[in-house]
């Protein structure tokens, strides 16, 4: 992961995917490395808390990473804000 935020109800990462030795061979998808991410949490803990969905997008450009990881990193500052912030 290049960039995460762990909030009460919810995470943010930015994941990179690239194969850095130049070999060819087969990158996992973002589907399974999110599944692999939640069921090592839920084995973890002993039990599941996710929900069965995500929400992905593909970083264009240099400007919208810079965007969305400063999202990121601001997002705990807006906590109080959220629709479910108690």
């Amino acid at each position: 992961m290049n960039k995460y935020v762990i909030m009460p109800n919810h995470i943010h990462m930015i994941i990179i995917l690239y194969n850095g030795n130049g070999r060819s061979k087969t990158v996992p998808t973002i589907s399974c490395i999110i599944q692999q991410f939640k069921g090592s949490i839920s084995k973890q803990t002993g039990f599941s808390l996710w929900q069965k969905s995500f929400y992905d997008h593909i970083i264009g450009n240099e400007q919208e990473y810079q965007e969305i990881w400063n999202y990121i990193e601001t997002n705990p500052l807006k906590w109080e804000d959220d629709k479910y912030y108690i």
